[in-house]
């Protein structure tokens, strides 16, 4: 006598077969000998955040899995993938896929079901082939400004309250300072036209390089961070950082949120792949300490100077081709 459980998988199978010889299209399982879910670890990231998708495949130990294609969202930047070991569950197998992807984009992001086929003998020990659905998986992205909470606590700005004033008291007084400063003027012009010219630091005209790694140095000399005002370092930083790219690019960068100046940089031919990486990587880091007050395990002054020298124009020697 054959067990229930061997007459409801036989059947299964038999059923399998006969939509492949009748229809001749994969059949699709929902359950029984395989089943599959699909999940990640975060569905609320942020801008820049690494989560990963996973799809889990439950089998029959007769049922063998085929190589799994993935179907990638607009708004993720795959970084790897693979799989785990094999474990059995209850007289199964169980086998986990795992993406990792970096999230690209604010709002919503959908993941697709994936088709996972499989190889399976039928009644007549005949293999065919089968597919299963992942069902469809949805990640809402956040936006790092949004963590700040509203504005709701802000109140409108008060009328100008009407003040008389003894404008001639003010008058004589504006004349008073305006001649003690045509007299400073005049003087100080007498003196420069006697004095040598010297050439100082102040006379030379630095570039966005020089003048960025200089307000770096002077930065790293306070030790914010040893004093423990991470925040404030971290203000710092990031309007020297945008006030290098503006400078240096052209672009408004100091007006730009984060999320502009990354999509800026995407089709920026100046910088090569890595260096818009690193550039992503310190604006995303910094707005984190800035806004959402995460933990700052070190201090990316460091990356940030290594960025500027590296995408510094390289000077020719005079004659060189």
């Amino acid at each position: 006598m054959f067990s229930r459980k061997f007459l409801i998988k036989s059947i299964s199978l038999f059923l399998l077969a006969f939509l492949l010889v009748s229809f001749k299209t994969p059949a699709v399982w929902a359950g029984g000998p395989v089943s599959i879910d699909a999940r990640v670890d975060i569905t609320q990231p942020t801008l820049g955040d690494i989560i990963t998708y996973s799809i889990t495949v439950t089998h029959d130990p007769d049922i063998v899995l085929q190589t799994l294609e993935y179907a990638i969202p607009e708004g993720l930047e795959k970084l790897e993938n693979g799989k785990k070991n094999s474990r059995e569950v209850k007289k199964q197998f169980e086998q986990e896929f795992w993406l990792k992807l970096r999230v690209d984009k604010i709002g919503e992001i959908k993941f697709s079901p994936i088709p996972v086929e499989f190889d399976a003998p039928d009644p007549d020990n005949q293999i065919v082939r089968g597919k299963i659905m992942a069902p469809e998986v949805v990640v809402q992205v956040q936006s790092l400004l949004q963590l700040e909470g509203n504005a709701k606590d802000i109140k409108d700005i008060k009328p100008i309250a009407k003040i008389s004033a003894p404008w001639a008291h003010y008058i004589w007084k504006i004349l008073a300072i305006l001649g003690l400063l045509a007299l400073g003027y005049f003087l100080w012009k007498k003196r420069e036209r006697n004095k040598p010219a010297v050439k100082t630091e102040s006379t030379v005209m630095l570039t966005p390089e020089q003048k960025a790694l200089k307000e770096l140095q002077e930065l790293k000399k306070q030790e914010m961070m040893k004093l423990g005002r991470i925040q404030e370092h971290f203000f710092e930083l990031s309007e020297i950082f945008r006030r290098y790219l503006e400078n240096r690019f052209h672009f408004p960068a100091q007006e730009w949120t984060t999320e502009e100046i990354i999509t800026h940089l995407k089709n920026f031919s100046e910088l090569n792949d890595n260096q818009k990486l690193k550039a992503k990587t310190i604006l995303i880091e910094s707005d984190k300490v800035k806004f959402a007050k995460a933990k700052a395990d070190k201090d990316p002054i460091d990356p940030v100077i290594n960025f500027i020298k590296e995408a510094t124009p390289k000077i020719s020697a005079p004659g060189s081709e």
